[in-house]
Protein backbone atom coordinates (compact mmCIF):
# COMPACT_ATOMS: atom_id res chain seq x y z
CA UNK A 1 0.00 0.00 0.00
CA UNK A 2 1.42 3.85 -1.23
CA UNK A 3 0.61 6.87 1.26
CA UNK A 4 -0.14 10.07 -0.22
CA UNK A 5 2.47 12.42 -0.66
CA UNK A 6 1.06 14.81 2.24
CA UNK A 7 0.77 12.07 4.30
CA UNK A 8 4.51 12.25 5.92
CA UNK A 9 4.19 15.97 6.57
CA UNK A 10 1.10 15.35 8.31
CA UNK A 11 2.35 12.59 10.27
CA UNK A 12 5.87 14.97 10.84
CA UNK A 13 3.43 17.67 12.74
CA UNK A 14 1.18 15.29 14.25
CA UNK A 15 3.58 13.15 15.63
CA UNK A 16 4.92 13.53 19.28
CA UNK A 17 9.04 13.03 19.33
CA UNK A 18 9.84 12.80 22.85
CA UNK A 19 6.45 10.32 22.68
CA UNK A 20 8.71 7.99 20.16
CA UNK A 21 12.03 8.48 20.77
CA UNK A 22 10.74 7.14 24.75
CA UNK A 23 10.34 3.64 23.23
CA UNK A 24 13.76 3.47 22.30
CA UNK A 25 15.47 5.41 25.31
CA UNK A 26 14.70 6.54 28.72
CA UNK A 27 14.35 10.12 28.62
CA UNK A 28 14.93 12.99 31.21
CA UNK A 29 13.33 16.59 31.30
CA UNK A 30 16.09 19.18 31.38
CA UNK A 31 14.37 22.66 30.83
CA UNK A 32 12.79 22.68 27.43
CA UNK A 33 14.89 19.77 26.33
CA UNK A 34 15.18 15.87 27.02
CA UNK A 35 18.21 14.18 27.61
CA UNK A 36 19.34 10.47 27.16
CA UNK A 37 22.36 8.55 27.01
CA UNK A 38 22.79 8.25 22.97
CA UNK A 39 21.56 4.89 21.63
CA UNK A 40 23.92 5.22 18.71
CA UNK A 41 27.04 5.16 20.72
CA UNK A 42 28.46 4.43 23.85
CA UNK A 43 28.83 6.51 26.67
CA UNK A 44 28.24 7.23 30.11
CA UNK A 45 27.16 10.75 30.52
CA UNK A 46 24.18 11.25 28.47
CA UNK A 47 24.90 14.08 25.42
CA UNK A 48 21.56 13.20 23.44
CA UNK A 49 18.92 16.28 23.51
CA UNK A 50 15.75 16.26 22.23
CA UNK A 51 13.47 19.47 21.60
CA UNK A 52 9.78 18.88 21.30
CA UNK A 53 9.21 22.09 20.11
CA UNK A 54 11.13 21.73 16.91
CA UNK A 55 10.74 18.33 16.75
CA UNK A 56 14.72 17.48 16.24
CA UNK A 57 17.01 15.34 18.19
CA UNK A 58 20.36 15.65 18.59
CA UNK A 59 23.77 14.15 19.75
CA UNK A 60 26.50 16.13 20.85
CA UNK A 61 29.00 12.83 21.45
CA UNK A 62 28.26 10.99 18.29
CA UNK A 63 27.25 13.87 15.97
CA UNK A 64 23.58 12.23 15.01
CA UNK A 65 20.26 14.22 14.46
CA UNK A 66 16.98 15.49 12.10
CA UNK A 67 13.79 14.67 12.61
CA UNK A 68 11.46 12.33 13.88
CA UNK A 69 11.94 9.77 10.74
CA UNK A 70 15.59 10.58 10.80
CA UNK A 71 15.29 8.84 14.44
CA UNK A 72 13.20 5.95 13.32
CA UNK A 73 15.68 5.10 10.10
CA UNK A 74 18.50 4.91 12.13
CA UNK A 75 17.24 2.95 14.82
CA UNK A 76 15.13 0.73 12.95
CA UNK A 77 17.70 0.77 10.13
CA UNK A 78 14.66 1.20 7.96
CA UNK A 79 13.82 3.63 4.82
CA UNK A 80 11.84 6.56 4.77
CA UNK A 81 8.36 5.10 3.62
CA UNK A 82 9.03 2.36 6.32
CA UNK A 83 9.62 5.21 9.23
CA UNK A 84 6.44 7.32 8.02
CA UNK A 85 4.48 4.01 9.09
CA UNK A 86 6.23 3.16 11.72
CA UNK A 87 5.63 6.89 13.66
CA UNK A 88 2.50 7.21 12.23
CA UNK A 89 1.35 3.30 14.03
CA UNK A 90 2.81 4.62 17.21
CA UNK A 91 1.01 7.81 17.12
CA UNK A 92 -2.27 6.18 16.38
CA UNK A 93 -2.49 8.03 13.24
CA UNK A 94 -4.61 6.48 10.62
CA UNK A 95 -2.77 5.12 7.38
CA UNK A 96 -4.82 6.45 4.34
CA UNK A 97 -4.81 4.24 1.06
CA UNK A 98 -3.86 5.75 -2.08
CA UNK A 99 -5.74 4.14 -4.77
CA UNK A 100 -3.93 1.55 -6.69
CA UNK A 101 -3.73 -0.90 -9.91
CA UNK A 102 -5.06 -4.13 -9.13
CA UNK A 103 -1.33 -5.43 -9.69
CA UNK A 104 0.13 -3.33 -6.71
CA UNK A 105 -2.65 -4.81 -4.73
CA UNK A 106 -2.42 -8.25 -5.31
CA UNK A 107 1.40 -8.01 -4.63
CA UNK A 108 0.27 -6.33 -1.48
CA UNK A 109 -1.74 -8.94 -0.06
CA UNK A 110 0.16 -11.73 -1.43
CA UNK A 111 3.11 -10.58 0.44
CA UNK A 112 0.47 -10.08 3.71
CA UNK A 113 -0.80 -13.41 3.42
CA UNK A 114 2.61 -14.74 3.28
CA UNK A 115 3.51 -12.84 6.68
CA UNK A 116 0.61 -14.08 8.26
CA UNK A 117 1.20 -17.86 7.06
CA UNK A 118 4.91 -17.68 8.68
CA UNK A 119 3.08 -16.35 12.21
CA UNK A 120 1.18 -18.89 11.95
CA UNK A 121 3.88 -21.63 11.19
CA UNK A 122 6.12 -19.95 13.64
CA UNK A 123 3.20 -20.35 16.38
CA UNK A 124 2.55 -24.11 15.38
CA UNK A 125 6.21 -25.29 15.49
CA UNK A 126 6.74 -23.33 18.87
CA UNK A 127 3.85 -25.25 20.48
CA UNK A 128 5.56 -28.38 18.60
CA UNK A 129 8.85 -27.90 20.59
CA UNK A 130 7.35 -27.32 23.62
CA UNK A 131 3.64 -29.11 24.14
CA UNK A 132 3.95 -32.25 22.64
CA UNK A 133 5.52 -36.07 22.87
CA UNK A 134 7.24 -35.71 19.43
CA UNK A 135 8.38 -32.39 20.25
CA UNK A 136 11.11 -34.62 22.79
CA UNK A 137 13.89 -35.40 20.67
CA UNK A 138 14.16 -31.78 19.58
CA UNK A 139 14.06 -30.53 23.27
CA UNK A 140 16.79 -32.94 23.80
CA UNK A 141 18.81 -31.66 21.28
CA UNK A 142 18.50 -28.01 22.52
CA UNK A 143 19.16 -29.08 25.55
CA UNK A 144 22.45 -31.22 24.73
CA UNK A 145 23.64 -28.32 22.89
CA UNK A 146 22.84 -25.89 26.06
CA UNK A 147 20.26 -23.64 24.93
CA UNK A 148 18.34 -22.69 27.68
CA UNK A 149 14.00 -22.25 27.61
CA UNK A 150 14.47 -18.27 28.07
CA UNK A 151 16.79 -18.32 24.53
CA UNK A 152 14.30 -21.00 22.97
CA UNK A 153 11.82 -18.87 23.87
CA UNK A 154 13.20 -15.41 22.65
CA UNK A 155 14.74 -16.85 19.25
CA UNK A 156 11.21 -18.53 18.79
CA UNK A 157 13.11 -22.03 18.14
CA UNK A 158 10.41 -24.83 17.03
CA UNK A 159 9.81 -28.30 15.63
CA UNK A 160 8.37 -29.21 12.19
CA UNK A 161 6.72 -33.04 13.42
CA UNK A 162 7.34 -35.91 11.14
CA UNK A 163 4.52 -35.43 9.43
CA UNK A 164 3.65 -35.01 5.27
CA UNK A 165 1.02 -32.68 6.04
CA UNK A 166 0.84 -31.68 9.51
CA UNK A 167 1.23 -28.08 9.01
CA UNK A 168 -0.64 -27.44 5.96
CA UNK A 169 -3.34 -29.29 7.81
CA UNK A 170 -3.05 -26.94 10.42
CA UNK A 171 -2.79 -23.68 8.11
CA UNK A 172 -5.94 -25.02 6.24
CA UNK A 173 -7.63 -25.15 9.46
CA UNK A 174 -6.65 -21.36 10.20
CA UNK A 175 -7.87 -20.17 7.01
CA UNK A 176 -5.52 -20.68 4.50
CA UNK A 177 -5.65 -21.77 1.12
CA UNK A 178 -3.83 -24.52 -0.92
CA UNK A 179 -1.83 -21.73 -3.23
CA UNK A 180 -1.64 -19.77 -0.08
CA UNK A 181 0.43 -22.09 1.65
CA UNK A 182 2.46 -23.13 -1.44
CA UNK A 183 3.40 -19.81 -2.15
CA UNK A 184 4.53 -19.12 0.89
CA UNK A 185 7.27 -22.03 0.29
CA UNK A 186 5.48 -24.18 3.51
CA UNK A 187 4.31 -26.65 1.13
CA UNK A 188 5.58 -28.63 -1.91
CA UNK A 189 3.14 -30.10 -4.82
CA UNK A 190 3.93 -32.92 -5.99
CA UNK A 191 4.73 -34.02 -9.59
CA UNK A 192 2.36 -36.27 -9.63
CA UNK A 193 -0.40 -34.72 -7.70
CA UNK A 194 -1.18 -33.73 -4.18
CA UNK A 195 1.75 -31.88 -1.57
CA UNK A 196 3.61 -32.46 1.76
CA UNK A 197 5.18 -30.69 4.12
CA UNK A 198 8.36 -29.13 3.22
CA UNK A 199 9.42 -29.00 6.65
CA UNK A 200 9.34 -32.47 8.77
CA UNK A 201 11.35 -33.65 11.74
CA UNK A 202 13.48 -30.84 12.24
CA UNK A 203 14.22 -28.19 14.50
CA UNK A 204 12.70 -25.03 13.68
CA UNK A 205 15.03 -21.54 13.35
CA UNK A 206 12.42 -18.27 12.08
CA UNK A 207 13.97 -16.00 10.18
CA UNK A 208 12.79 -12.47 10.83
CA UNK A 209 13.20 -9.36 9.36
CA UNK A 210 14.08 -5.74 11.39
CA UNK A 211 10.62 -5.54 12.47
CA UNK A 212 10.46 -8.94 13.78
CA UNK A 213 8.00 -10.61 11.39
CA UNK A 214 8.68 -14.18 10.25
CA UNK A 215 9.84 -14.16 6.96
CA UNK A 216 11.30 -17.77 6.23
CA UNK A 217 12.32 -20.64 8.04
CA UNK A 218 15.34 -22.80 8.48
CA UNK A 219 14.96 -26.49 9.29
CA UNK A 220 17.90 -28.84 10.86
CA UNK A 221 17.14 -32.19 10.65
CA UNK A 222 16.80 -34.72 13.70
CA UNK A 223 18.29 -38.10 13.40
CA UNK A 224 19.34 -39.25 9.47
CA UNK A 225 18.36 -37.30 6.59
CA UNK A 226 19.41 -35.22 3.91
CA UNK A 227 19.88 -32.07 3.87
CA UNK A 228 21.29 -31.76 7.54
CA UNK A 229 19.92 -27.69 6.99
CA UNK A 230 16.74 -26.96 4.87
CA UNK A 231 15.69 -23.15 3.91
CA UNK A 232 12.58 -21.68 2.96
CA UNK A 233 12.61 -21.42 -1.06
CA UNK A 234 12.59 -17.72 -1.66
CA UNK A 235 9.20 -15.90 -2.01
CA UNK A 236 7.90 -12.13 -2.09
CA UNK A 237 9.18 -11.41 1.67
CA UNK A 238 12.06 -13.49 1.44
CA UNK A 239 15.14 -12.78 -0.70
CA UNK A 240 18.04 -14.82 -0.11
CA UNK A 241 21.16 -12.99 0.69
CA UNK A 242 19.33 -9.78 1.90
CA UNK A 243 18.85 -10.72 5.89
CA UNK A 244 21.10 -11.61 8.58
CA UNK A 245 19.71 -14.08 11.35
CA UNK A 246 19.54 -12.42 14.50
CA UNK A 247 19.49 -8.43 13.67
CA UNK A 248 16.55 -8.21 14.98
CA UNK A 249 18.06 -9.15 18.55
CA UNK A 250 21.29 -7.39 17.90
CA UNK A 251 20.48 -4.42 16.49
CA UNK A 252 20.95 -1.95 19.09
CA UNK A 253 23.95 -3.27 20.84
CA UNK A 254 25.58 -3.12 17.49
CA UNK A 255 24.72 0.53 17.36
CA UNK A 256 26.17 0.75 21.22
CA UNK A 257 29.11 -1.11 20.61
CA UNK A 258 30.11 0.61 17.31
CA UNK A 259 30.61 -3.31 15.84
CA UNK A 260 29.28 -6.35 14.94
CA UNK A 261 30.42 -10.05 14.71
CA UNK A 262 29.64 -12.19 11.98
CA UNK A 263 29.10 -15.96 12.30
CA UNK A 264 27.98 -18.51 9.83
CA UNK A 265 25.24 -20.77 11.55
CA UNK A 266 21.78 -20.45 13.53
CA UNK A 267 23.80 -22.00 16.78
CA UNK A 268 26.86 -19.79 16.05
CA UNK A 269 24.25 -16.54 16.94
CA UNK A 270 22.49 -18.09 19.44
CA UNK A 271 25.02 -19.49 22.00
CA UNK A 272 27.12 -16.30 22.10
CA UNK A 273 23.68 -14.41 22.59
CA UNK A 274 22.85 -16.61 25.05
CA UNK A 275 26.12 -16.13 26.81
CA UNK A 276 25.98 -12.04 26.74
CA UNK A 277 27.39 -11.44 23.15
CA UNK A 278 24.92 -9.29 21.85
CA UNK A 279 26.03 -8.04 19.04
CA UNK A 280 26.52 -11.03 17.08
CA UNK A 281 24.99 -11.74 13.85
CA UNK A 282 24.66 -14.86 11.27
CA UNK A 283 25.18 -14.75 7.27
CA UNK A 284 22.06 -17.44 7.51
CA UNK A 285 24.63 -20.45 6.54
CA UNK A 286 25.36 -18.73 3.16
CA UNK A 287 28.58 -16.81 2.01
CA UNK A 288 27.93 -13.05 2.63
CA UNK A 289 26.47 -10.74 0.01
CA UNK A 290 26.55 -7.23 -0.47
CA UNK A 291 22.78 -6.90 0.40
CA UNK A 292 23.85 -8.40 4.20
CA UNK A 293 26.82 -5.55 4.32
CA UNK A 294 24.33 -2.93 3.41
CA UNK A 295 21.74 -4.03 5.68
CA UNK A 296 24.35 -4.43 8.53
CA UNK A 297 26.37 -0.95 7.40
CA UNK A 298 22.75 0.90 8.57
CA UNK A 299 23.22 0.45 12.20
CA UNK A 300 26.87 2.10 12.59
CA UNK A 301 28.32 5.46 11.29
CA UNK A 302 31.69 4.45 11.55
CA UNK A 303 31.47 0.59 10.35
CA UNK A 304 33.09 -2.21 12.24
CA UNK A 305 32.92 -6.04 11.51
CA UNK A 306 34.63 -8.90 13.32
CA UNK A 307 34.54 -11.96 11.09
CA UNK A 308 34.15 -15.19 12.86
CA UNK A 309 33.42 -18.19 10.33
CA UNK A 310 34.25 -21.85 10.51
CA UNK A 311 38.01 -22.83 10.49
CA UNK A 312 36.81 -25.50 7.96
CA UNK A 313 38.21 -24.57 4.02
CA UNK A 314 35.16 -23.58 3.54
CA UNK A 315 35.05 -21.20 6.32
CA UNK A 316 38.42 -19.78 4.87
CA UNK A 317 37.07 -18.77 1.63
CA UNK A 318 33.64 -16.91 2.90
CA UNK A 319 36.21 -15.50 5.09
CA UNK A 320 38.36 -13.98 2.34
CA UNK A 321 34.76 -13.22 0.24
CA UNK A 322 33.29 -10.63 3.20
CA UNK A 323 36.40 -8.66 3.59
CA UNK A 324 36.48 -7.78 0.17
CA UNK A 325 32.52 -6.72 0.39
CA UNK A 326 33.36 -5.19 4.16
CA UNK A 327 35.55 -3.55 2.88
CA UNK A 328 34.01 -2.20 -0.12
CA UNK A 329 31.45 -0.87 2.13
CA UNK A 330 33.74 1.18 3.98
CA UNK A 331 34.04 -1.14 7.30
CA UNK A 332 36.79 -1.46 9.50
CA UNK A 333 37.85 -5.65 9.39
CA UNK A 334 39.44 -7.94 12.08
CA UNK A 335 39.23 -11.40 11.76
CA UNK A 336 38.51 -13.60 14.73
CA UNK A 337 40.17 -17.10 14.85
CA UNK A 338 39.95 -20.18 17.34
CA UNK A 339 42.65 -21.21 18.70
CA UNK A 340 41.14 -24.61 18.94
CA UNK A 341 40.30 -24.89 15.33
CA UNK A 342 36.29 -24.99 16.71
CA UNK A 343 33.52 -22.71 15.61
CA UNK A 344 32.29 -20.07 17.92
CA UNK A 345 29.38 -22.29 19.05
CA UNK A 346 31.52 -25.25 20.64
CA UNK A 347 34.23 -22.69 22.00
CA UNK A 348 31.70 -21.17 24.18
CA UNK A 349 29.89 -24.29 25.33
CA UNK A 350 33.13 -25.70 25.62
CA UNK A 351 35.90 -22.63 27.04
CA UNK A 352 33.31 -20.06 27.78
CA UNK A 353 31.94 -16.71 27.24
CA UNK A 354 34.76 -14.71 29.13
CA UNK A 355 37.30 -16.89 27.25
CA UNK A 356 36.11 -15.42 23.80
CA UNK A 357 35.45 -11.92 24.87
CA UNK A 358 39.36 -12.44 25.91
CA UNK A 359 39.76 -13.45 22.26
CA UNK A 360 37.51 -10.74 21.20
CA UNK A 361 40.23 -8.02 22.35
CA UNK A 362 42.99 -9.50 19.99
CA UNK A 363 41.53 -9.58 16.95
CA UNK A 364 43.69 -9.93 13.83
CA UNK A 365 43.55 -7.37 11.43
CA UNK A 366 42.38 -8.58 7.98
CA UNK A 367 45.55 -7.94 6.03
CA UNK A 368 47.33 -9.74 8.63
CA UNK A 369 44.78 -12.54 8.25
CA UNK A 370 45.13 -12.32 4.54
CA UNK A 371 49.33 -12.58 4.52
CA UNK A 372 49.11 -15.49 6.86
CA UNK A 373 46.69 -17.54 4.61
CA UNK A 374 48.65 -16.57 1.48
CA UNK A 375 52.17 -17.52 3.67
CA UNK A 376 50.32 -20.48 4.40
CA UNK A 377 48.98 -21.51 1.09
CA UNK A 378 52.71 -20.34 -1.04
CA UNK A 379 56.21 -22.01 -0.55
CA UNK A 380 57.94 -18.40 0.75
CA UNK A 381 61.30 -19.27 1.25
CA UNK A 382 61.90 -19.13 -2.43
CA UNK A 383 61.44 -16.11 -4.57
CA UNK A 384 58.51 -17.03 -6.87
CA UNK A 385 56.58 -18.41 -3.72
CA UNK A 386 56.93 -14.83 -2.36
CA UNK A 387 55.66 -13.29 -5.75
CA UNK A 388 53.25 -15.84 -5.55
CA UNK A 389 52.11 -14.72 -2.13
CA UNK A 390 52.16 -11.03 -3.07
CA UNK A 391 49.81 -11.92 -6.25
CA UNK A 392 47.61 -13.72 -4.12
CA UNK A 393 47.12 -10.75 -1.76
CA UNK A 394 47.13 -8.01 -4.46
CA UNK A 395 43.67 -8.20 -5.62
CA UNK A 396 42.38 -7.19 -1.65
CA UNK A 397 44.63 -4.56 -1.80
CA UNK A 398 43.06 -2.90 -4.90
CA UNK A 399 39.47 -2.77 -3.44
CA UNK A 400 40.72 -0.60 -0.63
CA UNK A 401 39.87 2.97 -1.35
CA UNK A 402 42.35 4.86 0.61
CA UNK A 403 44.99 5.41 -1.45
CA UNK A 404 48.02 5.71 1.54
CA UNK A 405 46.77 2.61 2.95
CA UNK A 406 47.09 0.31 0.10
CA UNK A 407 51.09 1.81 0.27
CA UNK A 408 51.02 1.68 3.80
CA UNK A 409 49.44 -1.90 3.48
CA UNK A 410 51.99 -3.09 0.95
CA UNK A 411 55.15 -2.13 3.31
CA UNK A 412 53.67 -4.45 5.70
CA UNK A 413 53.24 -7.07 3.42
CA UNK A 414 57.18 -7.05 2.01
CA UNK A 415 58.06 -6.73 6.24
CA UNK A 416 55.94 -10.00 6.90
CA UNK A 417 57.56 -11.52 3.88
CA UNK A 418 61.11 -10.13 4.41
CA UNK A 419 61.36 -9.44 0.72
CA UNK A 420 64.91 -7.81 0.92
CA UNK A 421 65.09 -5.97 -2.53
CA UNK A 422 64.47 -2.46 -2.47
CA UNK A 423 62.89 -3.12 -6.89
CA UNK A 424 60.66 -5.53 -5.59
CA UNK A 425 59.42 -3.53 -2.79
CA UNK A 426 59.24 -0.65 -4.65
CA UNK A 427 57.37 -2.61 -7.45
CA UNK A 428 54.95 -4.13 -4.60
CA UNK A 429 54.22 -0.45 -3.52
CA UNK A 430 53.43 0.87 -7.04
CA UNK A 431 51.24 -2.30 -7.96
CA UNK A 432 49.25 -1.39 -4.71
CA UNK A 433 48.74 1.84 -5.64
CA UNK A 434 47.61 1.71 -8.64
CA UNK A 435 45.20 -0.77 -7.76
CA UNK A 436 46.97 -3.66 -9.74
CA UNK A 437 45.83 -7.54 -9.24
CA UNK A 438 49.12 -8.90 -9.55
CA UNK A 439 53.03 -7.44 -9.74
CA UNK A 440 54.79 -6.94 -13.34
CA UNK A 441 56.76 -10.60 -13.32
CA UNK A 442 59.22 -8.58 -15.44
CA UNK A 443 59.80 -6.11 -13.33
CA UNK A 444 60.48 -8.65 -10.17
CA UNK A 445 62.95 -11.17 -12.84
CA UNK A 446 65.19 -7.76 -13.22
CA UNK A 447 65.05 -7.21 -9.38
CA UNK A 448 66.31 -10.51 -8.72
CA UNK A 449 69.80 -9.84 -8.33
CA UNK A 450 72.55 -12.22 -8.65
CA UNK A 451 75.00 -12.01 -5.08
CA UNK A 452 78.59 -12.38 -5.08
CA UNK A 453 78.50 -15.73 -4.05
CA UNK A 454 76.23 -17.01 -6.89
CA UNK A 455 78.71 -15.03 -9.49
CA UNK A 456 81.99 -16.40 -8.00
CA UNK A 457 80.73 -19.54 -7.37
CA UNK A 458 79.58 -20.40 -10.97
CA UNK A 459 82.45 -18.58 -12.58
CA UNK A 460 85.31 -20.98 -10.87
CA UNK A 461 82.43 -24.13 -11.68
CA UNK A 462 82.76 -22.89 -15.05
CA UNK A 463 85.92 -22.57 -15.38
CA UNK A 464 87.57 -25.36 -13.81
CA UNK A 465 86.75 -28.75 -14.21
CA UNK A 466 88.30 -29.94 -11.62
CA UNK A 467 86.43 -27.39 -9.01
CA UNK A 468 83.13 -28.00 -10.86
CA UNK A 469 83.37 -32.07 -10.03
CA UNK A 470 84.76 -31.10 -6.47
CA UNK A 471 81.08 -28.55 -5.91
CA UNK A 472 78.86 -31.01 -8.00
CA UNK A 473 79.24 -33.53 -5.51
CA UNK A 474 79.00 -30.73 -1.97
CA UNK A 475 75.88 -28.86 -3.42
CA UNK A 476 72.50 -29.68 -3.01
CA UNK A 477 69.09 -28.52 -4.41
CA UNK A 478 68.64 -26.46 -1.84
CA UNK A 479 72.14 -24.59 -1.90
CA UNK A 480 70.70 -23.25 -5.25
CA UNK A 481 66.59 -23.44 -6.20
CA UNK A 482 66.01 -20.18 -5.13
CA UNK A 483 68.82 -18.02 -6.17
CA UNK A 484 68.38 -15.88 -9.27
CA UNK A 485 70.75 -18.00 -10.90
CA UNK A 486 69.23 -21.05 -9.88
CA UNK A 487 68.56 -22.41 -13.45
CA UNK A 488 72.10 -21.95 -14.94
CA UNK A 489 73.16 -24.09 -11.87
CA UNK A 490 70.92 -26.87 -12.74
CA UNK A 491 71.88 -26.58 -16.02
CA UNK A 492 75.65 -27.19 -15.36
CA UNK A 493 74.80 -30.32 -13.15
CA UNK A 494 72.74 -31.64 -15.94
CA UNK A 495 75.41 -31.49 -18.47
CA UNK A 496 78.77 -32.53 -16.43
CA UNK A 497 76.15 -35.80 -15.43
CA UNK A 498 75.35 -36.09 -19.02
CA UNK A 499 79.06 -35.34 -20.37
CA UNK A 500 77.82 -32.61 -22.21
CA UNK A 501 80.00 -30.08 -23.49
CA UNK A 502 80.27 -26.78 -21.32
CA UNK A 503 79.93 -24.47 -23.75
CA UNK A 504 77.82 -21.31 -24.38
CA UNK A 505 75.43 -23.10 -27.62
CA UNK A 506 74.48 -25.57 -25.18
CA UNK A 507 74.04 -23.68 -21.93
CA UNK A 508 71.56 -21.47 -23.55
CA UNK A 509 69.68 -24.06 -24.84
CA UNK A 510 68.86 -25.12 -21.40
CA UNK A 511 68.05 -21.43 -20.07
CA UNK A 512 64.84 -20.23 -20.29
CA UNK A 513 64.64 -16.81 -18.45
CA UNK A 514 66.23 -14.26 -20.40
CA UNK A 515 67.56 -12.30 -17.46
CA UNK A 516 69.74 -15.24 -16.98
CA UNK A 517 70.80 -16.47 -20.42
CA UNK A 518 72.33 -12.75 -19.99
CA UNK A 519 74.13 -13.63 -17.71
CA UNK A 520 75.94 -16.57 -19.29
CA UNK A 521 78.43 -14.61 -21.37
CA UNK A 522 80.31 -12.64 -18.59
CA UNK A 523 80.21 -15.91 -16.64
CA UNK A 524 82.22 -17.75 -19.20
CA UNK A 525 85.02 -15.08 -19.72
CA UNK A 526 85.89 -14.63 -16.13
CA UNK A 527 89.84 -15.02 -15.73
CA UNK A 528 89.27 -15.40 -12.73
CA UNK A 529 91.87 -12.67 -11.69
CA UNK A 530 89.86 -12.37 -8.20
CA UNK A 531 90.54 -15.40 -6.62
CA UNK A 532 94.56 -14.63 -6.15
CA UNK A 533 95.75 -17.80 -8.15
CA UNK A 534 94.87 -20.41 -10.35
CA UNK A 535 96.00 -23.95 -9.00
CA UNK A 536 93.32 -26.17 -7.65
CA UNK A 537 93.83 -25.89 -4.41
CA UNK A 538 93.23 -22.06 -4.28
CA UNK A 539 90.19 -22.03 -6.69
CA UNK A 540 88.54 -24.89 -4.25
CA UNK A 541 88.70 -23.06 -1.38
CA UNK A 542 87.48 -19.95 -3.26
CA UNK A 543 84.66 -21.90 -4.23
CA UNK A 544 83.75 -23.39 -0.55
CA UNK A 545 83.82 -19.90 0.99
CA UNK A 546 80.99 -18.63 -1.81
CA UNK A 547 79.15 -22.22 -1.08
CA UNK A 548 79.42 -21.17 2.54
CA UNK A 549 78.23 -17.67 2.24
CA UNK A 550 75.34 -19.13 0.04
CA UNK A 551 74.33 -21.36 2.16
CA UNK A 552 74.38 -19.00 5.08
CA UNK A 553 71.98 -16.53 3.34
CA UNK A 554 69.91 -19.42 2.69
CA UNK A 555 69.56 -20.05 6.18
CA UNK A 556 69.25 -16.37 7.49
CA UNK A 557 66.32 -16.44 5.12
CA UNK A 558 64.92 -19.87 6.50
CA UNK A 559 64.98 -18.05 10.22
CA UNK A 560 63.56 -15.04 8.78
CA UNK A 561 60.86 -17.20 7.98
CA UNK A 562 60.40 -19.46 10.50
CA UNK A 563 60.26 -16.24 12.94
CA UNK A 564 57.44 -15.45 10.73
CA UNK A 565 55.85 -18.70 11.72
CA UNK A 566 56.43 -18.48 15.07
CA UNK A 567 54.58 -15.44 14.93
CA UNK A 568 51.41 -16.40 13.61
CA UNK A 569 52.04 -19.74 16.20
CA UNK A 570 51.84 -17.71 19.12
CA UNK A 571 48.79 -15.56 17.84
CA UNK A 572 47.10 -18.93 17.46
CA UNK A 573 48.48 -19.83 20.88
CA UNK A 574 49.56 -23.02 19.08
CA UNK A 575 52.12 -24.24 22.09
CA UNK A 576 53.08 -27.21 20.39
CA UNK A 577 54.16 -25.53 16.81
CA UNK A 578 55.98 -22.76 18.46
CA UNK A 579 58.00 -25.39 20.60
CA UNK A 580 58.88 -27.16 17.16
CA UNK A 581 59.17 -23.90 15.27
CA UNK A 582 62.07 -22.97 18.08
CA UNK A 583 63.63 -26.25 17.91
CA UNK A 584 63.84 -25.84 14.19
CA UNK A 585 65.27 -22.10 14.85
CA UNK A 586 68.04 -23.54 17.12
CA UNK A 587 68.91 -25.97 14.71
CA UNK A 588 69.69 -23.41 11.50
CA UNK A 589 71.45 -21.37 14.06
CA UNK A 590 73.72 -23.94 14.81
CA UNK A 591 74.40 -24.89 11.33
CA UNK A 592 74.96 -21.50 10.44
CA UNK A 593 77.28 -20.59 12.91
CA UNK A 594 79.12 -23.82 12.19
CA UNK A 595 79.17 -22.43 8.80
CA UNK A 596 80.78 -19.18 9.99
CA UNK A 597 84.21 -21.64 11.71
CA UNK A 598 84.63 -22.59 8.31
Amino acid sequence: MRLPRSFADDVKSQGDIVRIVSDYVTLKKRGANYLACCPFHSEKTPSFNVHPGKGLFKCFGCGAGGSIFDFVMRIEGCGFPEAVRIVAQKSGIPIPEVEETEDHKKVARDRENILRLNQWSAEFFESQLHDTDEGAVAREYVRSRRINDETARLFRLGYAPDSWDALTNHLKGCGATTDEIHDSGLMVLKETGGFYDRFRARLMFPITNTQKRVIAFGGRVMGPGEPKYLNSPETSVYTKGHNLFGLDQAKNEIRNLGFAILVEGYLDCIIPFQEGIHNVVASLGTALTENQVRLLRRYMDQPQAVVNFDPDSAGQAATMRSIDLLLAEGFKVNILRMPTKQDPDAFVREHGVERFRELLKTTQPYIDYIIDVSIAGHDTSRPTGKVAAINAMLPHLARMRDKVARADYAGQIADRLKVDSNIVREELKRTAINRQPSLDTKRVRAAEEMTIGERQLLELMLANEGVRRAMISALTEDDYAELATGAIFAAVIEMEGNAIELDFDNLIARVESEPERGLLPALLMSDLSWAGGDDFDTLFKKATEALSSLRRRRFERRLDAIQIEIGQAEREQDAERVLFLYQQKTEIQKRRLALSAV
